[in-house]
């Protein structure tokens, strides 16, 4: 049993880096949550909820953080993501 949960442990620790990092947010565009936004940073990607928040998963470091909008064209804004979660909120026109 001590070897499973030694095991277990090991696997967690790898698949879990401690050097990641959460980027997290809310955007909205013309005063309203953007929402199903595509957002990337780096190599990783993701969407916007219906609520306009998004969330990435992201070693530490300086970003571009892209925003495609509804209209098909992409905002771009400078991040710094730091060891802790890092919030950076978009008010977008």
């Amino acid at each position: 049993m001590k070897k499973i949960l030694l095991l277990s442990f090991a696997f967690l620790t790898v698949a879990a880096p401690a050097w990641a990092s959460e980027l997290f947010g809310k955007i909205s565009y013309k005063g309203a949550p953007l929402k199903d936004a595509e957002v990337a940073a780096g190599d990783k990607s993701g969407k916007t909820n219906a609520l306009g928040f998004y969330s990435l998963v992201l070693d530490p470091g300086a970003y571009t953080l892209k925003v495609k909008l509804p209209d098909g064209t992409t905002r771009e804004e400078k991040v710094d993501v730091f060891p802790q979660a890092t919030e950076k909120n978009l008010k977008l026109e």
